[in-house]
């Protein structure tokens, strides 16, 4: 491409911010389509790097991977709720952490988990069925899978039942989300204890999160029989000494980040296959005969490539992590001829590169067979959880559980026609602007 490979800016890169906020995705397109694989940015007093090819990204995450860090002021904005936690360490820190967390997300531990997340799938699918007028029953499906999401990571990781003010709690992980985008976006952050509306709403959504994550960790402390259980809430103790600040620092973390991201694939699965009526056929066929009507299990997703086909199609579409976390040069770096200043900003987006027609054939339109062969894409093309050292340490987990919770769901539901899907709204994670509204109807027992 001709010309320049970078925009220019007369105002430090303010019209940039004013734009990612309107829209960033849409921003990050109109950068690809004008400048080409690599983008220089001004954002304020940061150069900052887009990078959109599989070569500039495999060099970033795997072979220069120690060369960044987080980025400081999103770090510091996340901190400010986290705490000093897994998602947030650097360096040694990190790898200790890291460490720690590891053996809760061994495969021999999955099934269990895989049958309390079915268990728990069921009894939402009692309540909607029982709750149903003529077969059918209407629900903001992003909403449901947030609760229920957030439901089975409480009873899966932290041996908890799940909490009795769910709503509440979605609610406030929601209005952090947004704070992390609008703090870290900002020129310049105000203090909280301004009288603003959006100030009162982040001190509640921390005092919610705060009071239920920590009622988890001293709920287990207080029984005095966590060797007695095998769950991620039971490591974090035991490898934290009982340390009750650090163990709830992970458990914030991975409980935000863990359920946040489970419930948007969900969300994006069901709204595609119900845009998709012969994939839904399918995959609901593939169920009848895999499954013969009986819950499945983590045993049976082998011989459910199909339904897993669709979910690795809606994480291209729609991948939560629309964006890696921001990364910062710790010192001049070279990413396959591209050369990247100690201080730069570096920023990977899946979204982007997902939807690139360089490797994916008519790649906006929702396709799973493309994963039902060997890929025809470059390996770092596609990364829904990231790549290198620092991929999404509970991958499997979150891929068996969205597996397991739409065959469950599929079984016993069928979504209703939709014509169109919802405009993606990118926060914490990718989410449905406005939420899902969708009608369901209840799959009567021959």
């Amino acid at each position: 491409m001709s010309g320049p490979r970078h925009p220019r800016t007369w105002t430090l890169g303010l019209d940039h911010l004013i734009r990612i906020k309107r829209d960033q995705l849409q921003f990050y397109a109109d950068m690809r389509a004008r400048y080409g694989d690599t983008v220089r940015l001004r954002l304020g007093p940061y150069r900052s790097h887009l990078l959109f090819h599989p070569d500039h990204i495999e060099a970033l995450l795997t072979r220069k991977w120690a060369s960044f860090i987080r980025f400081r002021k999103l770090t510091d904005v996340v901190r400010q709720w986290n705490g000093d936690s897994l998602l947030l360490a650097e360096g040694d820190e990190w790898r200790a952490r890291r460490r720690k967390v590891m053996p809760s997300f061994q495969t021999k531990r999955l099934p269990d988990y895989g049958a309390m997340a079915v268990a728990e799938t069921q009894r939402l699918c009692d309540r909607l069925a029982s709750g149903a007028k003529g077969g059918t029953v209407e629900i903001d499906t992003d909403q449901t899978m947030a609760r229920l999401t957030l439901d089975v990571a409480t009873r899966t990781l932290f041996g908890a039942s799940p909490r009795t003010n769910g709503e509440e709690i979605e609610a406030a992980i929601q209005i952090l989300s947004e704070t992390a985008f609008r703090e870290s976006t900002a020129p310049l952050t105000l203090p909280d204890w301004l009288p603003l509306a959006t100030k009162r709403r982040k001190r509640w959504a921390m005092q919610v999160m705060d009071a239920s994550v920590s009622g988890l960790v001293r709920e287990r402390m207080a029984r005095g029989d966590a060797g007695d259980q095998n769950d991620l809430l039971t490591t974090l103790l035991e490898e934290h000494a009982g340390d009750f600040t650090q163990t709830r620092n992970d458990v914030m973390s991975l409980l935000i980040a863990g359920h946040e991201t489970s419930g948007a694939l969900l969300s994006w699965l069901f709204a595609s296959l119900a845009c998709a009526p012969e994939w839904l056929a399918r995959v609901q066929d593939e169920l009848r005969e895999g499954l013969a009507g009986r819950a499945p299990t983590l045993e049976d997703l082998h011989a459910l490539p199909l339904l897993r086909a669709c979910v690795d199609e809606a994480l291209r579409l729609y991948p939560p992590a629309y964006s890696l976390f921001l990364r910062q040069a710790e010192e001049d770096v070279d990413l396959n001829g591209y050369f990247i200043r100690k201080g730069d900003l570096v920023q990977v987006m899946p979204y982007m590169t997902h939807r690139d027609p360089r490797f994916f054939d008519a790649p906006d339109r929702f396709d799973p067979s493309r994963f039902l062969g060997d890929p025809a894409w470059p390996q770092f093309a596609y990364l829904p959880f990231g790549a290198g050292p620092r991929v999404c340490i509970g991958q499997n987990f979150g891929l068996m559980e969205a597996c397991l919770i739409a065959a469950t769901i599929l079984q016993r539901m069928t979504p209703a026609h939709m014509t169109a899907l919802p405009a993606p709204l990118p926060r914490f994670s990718l989410r449905p602007a406005n939420g899902l509204p969708m009608v369901w109807h209840v799959i009567q027992k021959p």
